[in-house]
């Protein structure tokens, strides 16, 4: 590999990497390329280079969200000896972050709402992301043998987007506690006894 090419790949991720600090934190279109290359000290032709427009950059971040989703949810679940235990791990390991002061919220959501037009390639890319994360639910919800397990992933994903979105009124503790509470009032109505 040249020089010139580890220094691309360098430049390219010192802007990706802080394009994602900066989305997250700020939002979206609150920050311009400007901003995003002077954190990542690097040049606005770099920038252009590997991301053809401000949305190849949004795409790549929120594929690597996705990807880091996909590990999250593999570790959380890996320990838990049935398909109740990794939802309620799941569950856990949400309100945990939601009670994180830092955490300002799913990235996804926060990106999807700056793009309301279900036509725009962000709008479709999130939608995608949690119709996966609503059947990844589904799927053990199924497992641990629900008489609907679509409809309890899809109220699952629904609670924890909703406890996302009460973050700023409720706070994160409170937001974390309600979410707990009311999977677990969820799960014993939709599961059958664990026992």
């Amino acid at each position: 590999m040249s020089g010139a090419t580890v220094g691309k790949l360098k430049a390219a991720q010192r802007i990706q990497s802080a394009a994602k600090d900066l989305f997250y934190r700020q939002g979206i279109r609150a920050t311009g390329v400007e901003e995003v290359c002077r954190v990542a000290e690097a040049t606005k032709m770099s920038l252009y280079r590997t991301y053809p427009s401000k949305d190849a950059l949004i795409a790549a971040i929120l594929s690597e969200d996705a990807c880091e989703w996909d590990s999250w949810f593999a570790e959380v679940t890996a320990a838990a000896p049935s398909a109740r235990g990794k939802l309620e791990a799941v569950v856990m390991a949400m309100a945990a972050k939601l009670a994180d002061p830092e955490y300002r919220g799913c990235p996804m959501l926060l990106a999807q709402a700056e793009f309301p037009d279900p036509e725009h390639p962000t709008h479709q890319l999130v939608a995608r992301f949690k119709a996966r994360v609503c059947d990844c639910l589904s799927d053990l919800a199924r497992e641990a043998g629900a008489a609907e397990p679509e409809m309890l992933g899809d109220m699952l994903g629904m609670m924890v987007d909703g406890a996302w979105a009460s973050l700023p009124h409720l706070g994160g503790a409170r937001a974390a506690e309600t979410l707990r509470k009311g999977a677990e009032t969820l799960f014993r109505s939709a599961l059958p006894d664990d026992s």
